[in-house]
């Protein structure tokens, strides 16, 4: 991995019409320097896809929020200068963090996000279409994201076909059965050599906290009703990262063994020894 990548992390200003499904769509975008340095912000202008999913949204209270947001920016900015507080930008990032954490309404600030850049302008204009600007038309797909959840688990998928072992393995497998009635989370693969039940999930650490939380309860209810191991595939991410050591305690401390897809071929040799025993 090249060493002029620079760590960053990324809020989403994100709209949710209801607290009983966890539906949103998100409308603005943060990007910060590991520093704290605001890289850059912007709120979307089209309200299109958010009309879509809430027909009933205030957009005249939706258009303010450009504004809102950078008269936010320019108070922090200044407050930072008055006080000769460093890293410039910090006290943004604590206020989104603050957001963050104490926001119920239909207007929410994500969990901070990890991405690897070299030119962090540049990131900042790929993230905001790929979070935030309006969907390409459906016949135009969008490539997957390296390190994302989609891209570890397409590249999954591939070594398991090389390997000829897809179709020897159990897929979406549903947890209700171990947690609760309408639970709507699925595993993405499993076998059972010799009676135990062995699963693996492609999850990113750079990204996904909430779902290395969500596994590691999940598996967590597995092992209450049987034996059972638990791998999650990873990209190579910088291990030094807050929110990659952060993914990484969680599922060490859930019983969850983490597997690299640098090191995937071996691991699943011993895959197909298990699956095709001599």
């Amino acid at each position: 991995m090249p060493d002029d990548l620079k760590n960053c992390e990324y809020f989403l200003v994100e709209y949710a019409p209801t607290a009983l499904r966890d539906t949103r769509v998100s409308i603005g975008l943060f990007l910060f320097e590991a520093s704290g340095r605001l890289v850059r912000h912007a709120l979307t202008r089209d309200w299109r896809q958010l009309r879509c999913l809430d027909p009933q949204a205030d957009v005249r209270l939706l258009e303010s929020l450009p504004e809102y947001f950078d008269q936010l920016v320019g108070e922090c900015a200044a407050q930072e200068a008055a006080s000769g507080r460093t890293p410039a930008g910090a006290g943004l990032y604590e206020q989104l963090r603050r957001m963050q954490e104490n926001y119920s309404g239909a207007l929410r600030i994500s969990l901070p996000r990890g991405v690897r850049a070299a030119n962090p302008e540049e990131e900042f204009a790929r993230l905001f279409l790929e979070h935030v600007a309006r969907p390409r038309a459906s016949g135009e797909k969008r490539p997957l994201r390296e390190g994302s959840r989609p891209w570890i688990h397409a590249r999954l998928r591939q070594a398991l076909e090389r390997r000829s072992l897809w179709d020897l393995l159990n897929k979406d497998i549903p947890v209700e059965q171990f947690t609760a009635a309408g639970d709507g989370f699925r595993i993405d693969f499993g076998y059972r050599p010799n009676g135990v039940a062995n699963y693996l999930h492609a999850i990113s650490l750079e990204r996904d906290l909430n779902q290395s939380k969500l596994l590691s309860y999940t598996f967590w209810r597995i092992r209450q009703t049987t034996e059972a191991r638990m791998t999650a595939i990873v990209a190579d991410g910088d291990p030094s990262f807050p929110l990659v050591r952060s993914c990484r305690q969680i599922l060490a401390g859930g019983g969850i063994a983490i597997q690299p897809l640098s090191e995937i071929d071996s691991f699943l040799d011993a895959v197909g020894r298990e699956l095709r025993p001599l």
